[in-house]
């Protein structure tokens, strides 16, 4: 089993398998999810283009309902999805630390303490909105072939604004990888030391070297903070970015839909369902710029 490009080692694989009915069933609700949330398009679709055409009240009234019914059912599909990606972070972490806490206690080995560390920041990631993210993803197109329905040209723009997102997260990735899995590393290693240096602290006061080593860990720990300030840094512009990709592409689908809806190509409500379909299939991309850092630390 491969997860992000890396065959997981025997133990992490079969944690990973035990949760496996919990990842289907996530899958599968992102795409009940995703279905849903053409709800609001569709309601704009009908308020422009039949309700304020006919002025029929009732029609309002039903349309209204189906999209109150909608959205609940999407909020209510979103939380049990949610509860299952906690679930299985529970379950991954429920598999792993009896193995590592065996470990640790049985030979007191300081790569078994560290190890504790690492499984927490993968259960964090698993249980986090980037993970969710990654499910959403792959539904995205489906968004885009509806703005391809509506006109041509806005379907291009989705899908243009899709592929200049993707070559920004590639672009983040590559920009903050190395910097981000040496920090892990050199920080994991200055958490050992430190452990190190607490269990012989007697010893230390009794040499006069605390000073000494206070400066060592602190030069070590230093280092590390450094390479992750940068990696850090370095995200805040990407998500900027692409955080500007999406809303300036949201707006551009307004105005470009306007234009089609003068020359009388769409109708009214498909200029704002346009608007609303291009910022859905775009915002899982957006999130997953935001969280990178989370799930790069995770996979290193």
């Amino acid at each position: 089993m491969r997860i992000a490009g890396i065959a997981l080692p025997p133990l992490l694989q079969r944690a990973f398998d035990d949760c496996r009915p919990h990842f289907l069933a996530a899958a599968g609700f992102s795409i009940l999810i995703s279905l849903l949330l053409l709800a609001p398009a569709l309601y704009m679709l009908q308020v422009y283009d039949r309700v304020l055409a006919t002025g029929g009240k009732a029609t309002l009234l039903f349309v209204t309902l189906g999209l109150a019914v909608a959205l609940l059912t999407f909020a209510a599909l979103d939380a049990v999805r949610s509860r299952l990606l906690v679930r299985a972070s529970a379950q991954i972490d429920a598999s792993l630390a009896p193995e590592f806490l065996s470990q640790m206690l049985s030979n007191g080995s300081r790569p078994s303490v560290q190890s504790m560390r690492d499984l927490d920041v993968v259960r964090q990631t698993i249980a986090s909105p980037s993970a969710a993210a990654l499910f959403d993803l792959p539904w995205a197109p489906i968004f885009v072939i509806v703005c391809f329905l509506l006109h041509f040209w806005l379907g291009l723009l989705g899908f243009a604004a899709i592929v200049l997102l993707l070559v920004i997260a590639r672009w983040h990735q590559q920009a903050i990888r190395e910097t981000t899995e040496a920090s892990s590393r050199t920080i994991a290693s200055s958490h050992l030391a430190e452990q190190a240096a607490a269990a012989h602290a007697g010893t230390l006061r009794a040499m006069g070297m605390v000073g000494a080593m206070v400066d060592r860990r602190r030069s070590q720990r230093a280092g590390g903070v450094s390479n992750l300030v940068q990696a850090q840094l370095a995200g805040s512009h990407f998500t900027a970015i692409s955080r500007f990709v999406r809303l300036f592409v949201q707006s551009a689908a307004l105005g470009l839909g306007a234009l089609l809806a003068i020359d009388g190509q769409i109708s009214p409500g498909a200029v704002i369902a346009a608007s609303i379909l291009i910022g859905r299939a775009l915002q899982p991309i957006d999130a997953l710029i935001g969280g990178w850092s989370s799930l790069i630390a995770s996979r290193a």
